[in-house]
């Protein structure tokens, strides 16, 4: 189960599909490598890159390939590793070309995820019937993430397994994204109103 993604970067996004992609299968990381270095090199040309892959003289030659390919690997490592490292030297937003390798190979939802924290289409909710399900939705949320809570947090943490408190903190990130909606919306209502008073003043 993945977390809900709220507060994350968007490179932070891709490093969750990125580790877990090549933790499950073999030879995952060089497909994704190799696929996002191919990305990178088509759609931006030579005079425009801002990170210099290693490319192979000859693409028929599996050894060059392979040298080059771990290489490019330690870039993207070194991508994810540092944000200094990060905000100095990669500069194209590597983190896409990533993402759409991942999706090409896994079938994944990573594009999609970044298109709506780019691009959130969700409507603050201002109907009654609205805010009634924002309220609902909230409520089972919480309430499903205090219930884990409890039966996790019980003889601390160190007795549950990696899984259990993944799923906990997606249970815990998923419950304030509500509560952060539910901000949203009378943030929205003070907006409006505040809006409404200079305009009478004016």
């Amino acid at each position: 189960m993945r977390p809900s993604f709220h507060g994350y970067s968007s490179s932070s996004i891709v490093k969750w599909y990125y580790e877990r992609a090549w933790n499950t299968l073999n030879g995952a990381k060089r497909a994704i490598v190799a696929r996002t270095v191919d990305l990178y090199t088509t759609e931006i040309s030579a005079e425009h890159r801002t990170i210099k892959f290693n490319i192979p003289d000859s693409p028929e030659d599996g050894e060059q390939f392979l040298d080059c390919n771990k290489k490019n690997i330690k870039i993207i490592d070194d991508f994810f590793a540092d944000n200094s490292v990060r905000s100095k030297h990669f500069r194209d937003n590597l983190e896409i070309f990533i993402a759409r390798a991942i999706d090409e190979i896994f079938e994944t939802e990573i594009c999609e995820v970044l298109k709506q924290k780019l691009f959130p289409d969700d409507l603050v909710p201002q109907t009654q019937e609205q805010l009634d399900q924002l309220l609902v939705e909230t409520n089972s949320s919480y309430t499903e993430a205090v219930n884990e809570c409890v039966r996790i947090f019980r003889n601390g943490l160190s007795d549950d397994s990696e899984e259990e408190l993944e799923i906990l903190e997606s249970k815990l990130l998923s419950a304030r994204e509500m509560l952060d909606k539910n901000v949203g919306a009378i943030e929205h209502e003070l907006s409006r109103r505040k809006k409404g008073k200079e305009s009478v003043e004016n």
